[in-house]
């Protein structure tokens, strides 16, 4: 029965079928031919969607999970394309900043962060400024000092001392 596996058409076929008739998973997925994968992982969030909505029931048996209709109409409205569009879109988004965050990149503000900014804008305001060195200007050399009248006095060193004692 190879068909694009949504939940609308997994719905369409247990409305088909016998009431009471029980379906498991791998029934389910030899019905539709769906292989291992991608299709199959599809089929069965199809199948747990029309649980999830009320539409199918799951029991334990033997062989796993079984699902049958319940009777019961969906609780849940079908989502009109242009929804789960923006749906899709918003779980893209989410899904982006998750893995952005993982990776240390910055992301877009929330209230949190903001608010956490703020703070953190606040303590950094009350915080003293540290005092900024003096600049002093460039010191004059030797030579300098002497031209300008200055006398410098020489120490000798304890070894010269040492030598001029010998």
């Amino acid at each position: 029965m190879k068909t694009d596996v949504t939940p609308a058409t997994v719905r369409d076929w247990f409305s088909e079928q016998p009431a009471g008739k029980l379906f498991t998973m791998p029934t389910i997925s030899a019905i539709f031919g769906v292989a291992p994968g991608d299709e199959r992982r599809r089929l069965a969030e199809a199948v747990r969607c029309g649980y999830l909505c009320g539409f199918l029931e799951r029991t334990e048996t033997a062989s796993g999970r079984a699902y049958r209709v319940s009777g019961k109409g969906m609780r849940r409205p079908t989502l009109e394309e242009g929804d789960r569009a923006r749906r899709k879109a918003e779980a893209r988004l989410a899904r982006d900043d998750r893995k952005r965050r993982a990776r240390g990149a910055p992301v877009s503000p929330n209230k949190s962060s903001r608010v956490r900014a703020a703070r953190v804008s606040l303590r950094a305001a009350n915080m003293p400024v540290p005092a900024t060195a003096v600049q002093h200007s460039v010191c004059e050399t030797v030579e300098q000092f002497l031209a300008r009248g200055g006398r410098v006095q020489r120490l000798t060193a304890h070894w010269e001392q040492m030598e001029q004692a010998a």
